[in-house]
């Protein structure tokens, strides 16, 4: 009832917003918090797991779990062969009673792919390759991907179909009971049963399995077992594509850690992995629920007679708030990892504001692919993530034997780097925006010499340094709360200016035009 509320509310106050900037930009910010609750609690559960993790797994064995994690969500996005986005978009143009027989011929078909794609890691994972690969003896865990594929993509499909049908509280409550049954499991087989990594992926099943049967309930109250080839064909090949970018994209972080744990050792994809896990802050508070809701107005803008400086400026600001985001966890980093590791994975600190910098340039990836999604040429995606993992890898070979952590994170935010520079230049071909550059300049300046500073004067957790971090946060916030506001201002009263004079001409136009008078026959 809460969410329901906040939704409604979000969508009255928007209604009555008669500025459309003002109105999209409220529709995001009131969207993305409706969907932090659900989204997020998915990567709130995976933060709050990383204790027991790194209480009862050796900084080894945590290593090992984050290769056959990254292997995991790899298939998952390759079995769901794109139906995340391409649903979406064909679920408002058939009709509600196709809607149906839509879900079904989509989870039809995933699921096939799901079969064999989860039987096809597993055999990999119990082979000579596999052992290699983990580097461990990884038979007594093989078995358990089949069913850790199978169950995550289900639960990414059913999870979409609440979106396309924007059902916020079931969304959110699927989440939930999925990660609670997740966390309750996971201490049961990890700290009781002391199963190690076999007992991570055993609670994850469990979970997943809850979370999956709550949502295959919710999703088929009327069930229509119906398919249709002809609604599956096009969705495929708008999101074959998508695919590719999806798989890229995870490969884009996933290298880092197989050059790392080949020039390093398995040490140090742990901490590197813990890392990892800890800076998905920055995804559940920003990355999630923004990609969430900007799914469903991305098109939505486009319908505004300034749609382009719309996305211009949401671009700047969406900017501006990750880097806020990304300073503040950066900041209490040092009480953040007392809280969720102990002292042994402390080496981790040293490379996690280069990977909070990820989560920043992931969140923009949004904003910059527009034009290709607007004037549907996500076929390009194809070569604009061949480019950004080229570069990551030669990143990669050339900084992580010298540097290790440091350059495997390094060669991460160049591959993405990559990402949304050739999806703003390529995009500008086909949509042009006019990027503020002097804001992003000022931005990512004053987050950056605060980081400098707020490492350097208060590096710990003592309640001095606390109140420090604190108090350098409030002053770069209140900066670029400062700026937004005055830009948007500026914004506003050039656009009631444009509107003013558009109005003032349109009036002497009809002062100056001579009607006909009546005729008269004589």
């Amino acid at each position: 009832m809460i969410l329901r509320g906040l939704s409604k509310l979000g969508a009255t106050v928007t209604e009555r917003c008669e500025d459309p900037f003002l109105t999209m930009l409220l529709s995001l910010a009131s969207d993305s918090f409706v969907y932090f609750i659900g989204s997020g609690v998915i990567g709130v559960g995976n933060v709050v797991l990383v204790p027991l993790y790194t209480r009862y797994l050796s900084p080894a064995e945590f290593g090992v779990y984050t290769l056959v994690d990254i292997a995991v969500l790899v298939m998952v996005a390759v079995v769901g062969l794109g139906f995340n986005m391409s649903y979406l978009r064909w679920y408002v143009e058939v009709s509600e009673g196709q809607r149906s027989v839509l879900l079904n011929s989509m989870l039809l078909v995933s699921t096939i792919a799901a079969l064999l794609g989860g039987g096809g890691l597993a055999g990999i994972a119990a082979s000579l390759v596999g052992e290699k690969w983990l580097q461990t003896g990884p038979k007594n865990i093989a078995w358990t991907l089949f069913p850790l594929v199978l169950l995550e993509n289900l639960q990414v499909l059913l999870l979409t179909d609440l979106r396309a049908r924007r059902d916020a509280v079931a969304f959110s409550l699927g989440s939930v009971i999925r990660v609670l049954g997740m966390i309750g499991f996971s201490l049961w087989f990890v700290a009781v049963q002391k199963e190690g990594v076999r007992g991570v992926l055993l609670g994850r099943i469990a979970g997943d399995t809850i979370g999956v049967l709550l949502l295959l309930w919710v999703c088929f109250q009327h069930p229509d077992l119906h398919f249709s080839w002809e609604l599956v064909k096009p969705m495929l090949r708008y999101g074959l594509p998508l695919i590719y970018s999806s798989l890229m994209a995870m490969l884009l972080d996933a290298s880092g850690r197989y050059f790392l744990s080949h020039y390093g050792t398995l040490e140090q994809v742990g901490f590197y992995g813990a890392g990892i896990k800890i800076s998905n802050l920055m995804r559940v508070m920003v990355v999630q629920p923004f990609g969430v809701a900007w799914g469903g107005l991305m098109f939505r803008i486009a319908k505004q007679s300034d749609a382009e400086l719309i996305y211009s400026k949401l671009f700047a600001y969406i900017l501006t708030a990750a880097l806020a985001v990304a300073l503040g966890i950066a900041l209490f980093s040092p009480t953040i990892f007392a809280l969720f590791t102990t002292p042994a994975y402390t080496p981790a600190l040293q490379v996690f504001p280069l990977l909070l910098l990820v989560q920043v340039c992931t969140v923009l990836q949004y904003p910059a692919s527009v034009g290709l999604y607007l004037k549907e040429k996500t076929h390009l995606f194809l070569p604009i993530y061949a480019v950004a993992l080229a570069t990551a890898v030669v990143s990669n070979r050339v900084l992580t034997p010298t540097y290790g952590m440091i350059g495997c994170a390094a060669g991460s935010i160049a591959g993405w780097i990559a990402v949304v520079g050739l999806e703003s230049v390529i995009g500008q071909r086909y949509y042009a925006l006019h990027y503020d550059w002097g804001a992003i300049v000022f931005a990512v300046l004053l987050v950056s010499g605060a980081l400098v500073v707020g490492r350097h004067w208060a590096p710990g957790v003592h309640l001095r340094h606390i109140l420090l971090q604190g108090a350098l946060l409030l002053v770069v916030i209140t900066a670029l709360g400062g700026w937004s506001f005055w830009d948007y201002r500026r914004y506003r009263m050039r656009s009631l200016s444009s509107r003013t004079s558009s109005l003032i001409s349109h009036q002497e136009a009809e002062r100056c035009h001579v009607r006909p008078g009546p005729t008269h026959e004589i």
